[in-house]
C-alpha cells in the first residue's frame, strides 16, 4: 500500500508541477524568470490570476475552499484523515493558477495536499481502517515532498515531524518506501540533478560562529513576525474570496513593479543568493518585498505554500549576513553563499517548527555536508527565538488555532488514533434474543463467552449482559430444582428474560469497524453510552453485523500498557 500510494502521489505531484510550469513557457524565456517581463505585465499578471481565483472560489461552498497543509492537518487530527476529493481538485488547478500568475507562494504546500489526498483516496477505495488511512496519508505527504524537491529523506522526516507528529519504526518503514517511490517518479520525469547547483563551500573559521549566532537571532525573529502576521490575517479567510484575493493581487503586482524577484517561487533568485551574486541593498529590498507579499498572500488564503518562500527568505537573510561579514572581517571569511545555505535551514526550521526536516532538506538540496555543523547551531537558535521569545509555534499550528480548529493533539489522542478498534475489541461474545429457553441458555454458556449481546429489534440500541450473570442464574435454577422448588421467570413462562435477569446491563451504541480507539473514546464520552459494539457495516441481523465489543476499560488498558 505504501508503494502504491507513493507512486500515485508522485505522479500527481509531477502532473501538478508540469501544469504550473508548462504555461509559463509562452511568456517567459527561462522558467520562473519573471524579472524578464515588462513592468506593466509584472503588475497585471498576479492581478489577473487573483481575479480568476476569486471568481472560482466565489462559486464554491466555504467547506470546499480549504486547501494546503493546514487543511491536511485539520482532516488528519479532526476527521481521521478523510480528505475530500473536491478540495484536492481545487488545490490542483487553483494552486497551478496561482503559481503561473506569479504569486509569491511555493508549490510544496499544494503538493503536500495532493499527496495526502492520494493516500486518503486509496484507503477509501480499499475500505481500509482509519488508522491505516492515517498511515497512507503520511506516505502520500512524504512522496509529494520527495517528488517536489527530489529530497526523499527530508520528505520522510517532514511527514513524521510536521504531519504525523510522531516517530516510530512501524510508522517510518512504509513512509520511507513511499518517499522512494515518489522521488523515483520525479527523477524519471525531471532527471536526477539536484534542485540547486552550488559549490561545496564551507565555514572558513570557528570565529564566524558568533556571526552565525546573530544571523540566527534575526532569522528566528523574522520567522516569528511572519507567523504572527499569518495568525492575524488567517481569520479573514472567512470573508469574501474576491475582495481578499483582489487585495493580494494589487499588493503583489505593485511590489513586483520595483522588486520583480517577489514573483513566483523565486528559485532562480535563491540560487543566485547561494552563489553570492546579489548585493546587500538588493537582498534587503527582496526580503522586505517577499515577506510582505508572501505573508499577505498565504495569510489571506491564496492556494499556495510557504515552504518555498521560507527557503527564499532564509537564503536572502543569510546572504545579507555573509555580505556584512565579508565587509567587516575581510575576504578570508566564508562566502555569502554559505551563509545563504545555512540561513535557508534556519528559516525553514523556525517557520515550520521542523528542525530535523529543515536540516535534511538543505543537505539534500545542496549536496553539501559542510552545512550540517553550522546549520544545526543556527536551527537551534532560530527555533528557540521563535518559540520562546515570541511564544509562537509552527505556522501551520498557529493558523489552525486562528481558524478555531484543533491544533496539536495530546499524546493520548495520538496514541489512540494509531490503533484500530478491531485489534483490541472483545471477540468473546454471543448474540441472543431477549427471551431464551433454559436449553438455549445452556448452549450459550457452553460457548464460554465473556458477554451476551441482547438483540432488541424494537429498541433503539441493544444491551450487554455479562455471561457470568446468566451462568449464576442457571446454577440457582438447578439448585432450586434439586430442592424441589419451581423457578420460572415472572411473565415469561418457561423462558428466561435476559432483561429481568439479576445482573448489570450496559447500553450499547454502534461503531464502524474502520474506527480508531480515539473515535471509540470520543463516542463513549459524547453519547454517555456504557459500551460500543463494532459493526461490520453489512446491515441485516445483529449476529451477522456485530464483530466485537469495546468497553472503556479496553481503551484504558491499552494506553496504560
Amino acid at each position: 500500500m505504501a508503494l502504491l500510494t507513493g507512486t500515485c502521489a508522485g505522479l500527481v505531484t509531477v502532473a501538478f508541477r508540469l501544469l504550473s510550469e508548462w504555461p509559463t513557457q509562452f511568456f517567459l524565456p527561462v522558467p520562473d524568470h519573471y524579472e524578464s517581463l515588462p513592468a506593466h505585465w509584472r503588475f497585471a499578471l498576479p492581478l489577473i490570476g487573483t481575479l480568476v481565483l476569486g471568481a472560482v472560489y466565489q462559486l464554491l461552498k466555504p467547506s470546499r475552499r480549504n486547501v494546503g497543509v493546514v487543511h491536511v492537518l485539520d482532516r488528519l487530527h479532526n476527521h481521521q484523515g478523510q480528505m475530500p476529493i473536491q478540495n484536492a481538485v481545487l488545490q490542483f488547478f487553483a494552486g497551478a493558477a496561482a503559481l503561473v500568475s506569479g504569486h509569491s507562494v511555493g508549490r510544496e504546500g499544494p503538493a503536500v495536499h495532493l499527496g495526502a489526498a492520494s493516500g486518503s483516496w486509496i484507503a477509501h477505495k480499499l475500505r481500509l481502517p482509519n488508522n491505516s488511512a492515517r498511515s497512507l496519508l503520511a506516505c502520500g505527504v512524504a512522496a509529494a515532498i520527495a517528488a517536489s524537491f527530489n529530497t526523499p529523506l527530508a520528505g520522510v522526516v517532514f511527514a513524521m515531524e510536521v504531519v504525523m507528529l510522531e516517530y516510530s519504526v512501524a510508522g517510518f518503514l512504509p513512509v520511507i518506501l513511499a518517499a522512494v517511490a515518489g522521488s523515483a517518479t520525479a527523477q524519471i520525469t525531471f532527471g536526477r540533478q539536484p534542485v540547486f547547483n552550488v559549490p561545496a563551500i564551507q565555514l572558513s573559521s570557528l570565529a564566524e560562529l558568533p556571526v552565525l549566532f546573530l544571523c540566527a537571532l534575526a532569522i528566528g525573529s523574522l520567522a516569528a513576525l511572519f507567523i504572527l502576521a499569518h495568525r492575524r490575517l488567517a481569520p479573514y479567510q472567512r470573508r469574501s474570496p474576491m475582495a481578499r484575493f483582489l487585495l493580494i493581487g494589487l499588493t503583489t503586482g505593485t511590489l513586483a513593479i520595483w522588486v520583480p524577484e517577489v514573483l513566483g517561487t523565486g528559485y532562480d533568485t535563491l540560487e543566485m543568493a547561494m552563489l553570492g551574486e546579489l548585493g546587500l541593498t538588493t537582498l534587503l529590498l527582496i526580503v522586505a518585498a517577499k515577506l510582505a507579499a508572501t505573508a499577505l498572500g498565504t495569510g489571506l488564503g491564496i492556494p499556495g505554500g510557504v515552504i518555498g518562500p521560507s527557503l527564499f527568505l532564509g537564503a536572502c537573510l543569510g546572504g545579507i549576513a555573509g555580505g556584512l561579514t565579508n565587509l567587516w572581517l575581510g575576504e578570508y571569511t566564508a562566502s555569502p553563499g554559505f551563509y545563504a545555505m545555512v540561513g535557508m535551514a534556519a528559516m525553514m526550521a523556525a517557520l515550520l517548527n521542523a528542525p530535523l526536516a529543515a536540516l535534511l532538506a538543505i543537505l539534500e538540496l545542496t549536496y553539501n555536508p559542510n552545512v550540517l555543523f553550522p546549520g544545526m547551531m543556527m536551527i537551534v537558535v532560530a527555533c528557540l527565538v521563535s518559540r520562546h521569545f515570541f511564544s509562537t509555534e509552527g505556522i501551520f499550528q498557529e493558523t489552525l488555532r486562528a481558524l478555531d480548529k484543533s491544533g496539536t493533539p495530546s499524546w493520548r489522542q495520538q496514541m489512540l488514533s494509531r490503533v484500530g478498534v478491531a485489534s483490541v475489541m472483545e471477540r468473546r461474545f454471543v448474540v441472543a434474543e431477549r427471551l431464551i429457553s433454559e436449553e438455549q441458555a445452556e448452549q450459550i454458556i457452553g460457548q464460554h463467552p465473556q458477554w451476551i449481546l441482547i438483540d432488541l429489534p424494537e429498541e433503539p440500541v441493544p444491551q450487554l449482559l455479562r455471561a457470568a450473570d446468566l451462568a449464576t442464574f442457571l446454577q440457582r435454577v438447578k439448585k432450586a430444582r434439586e430442592e424441589g422448588h419451581e423457578n420460572r421467570q415472572e411473565g415469561g413462562g418457561d423462558k428466561i428474560d435476559l432483561l429481568k435477569l439479576p445482573g448489570e446491563r450496559e447500553q450499547l451504541a454502534k461503531l464502524n469497524w474502520r474506527a480508531t480507539l480515539l473515535e471509540a473514546h470520543q463516542l463513549l464520552e459524547s453519547s454517555g453510552i456504557d459500551a460500543l459494539y463494532v459493526s461490520r457495516g453489512s446491515g441485516g441481523a445483529l449476529d451477522k453485523n456485530a464483530a466485537g465489543i469495546i468497553l472503556p476499560q479496553h481503551i484504558d488498558n491499552f494506553y496504560r500498557k
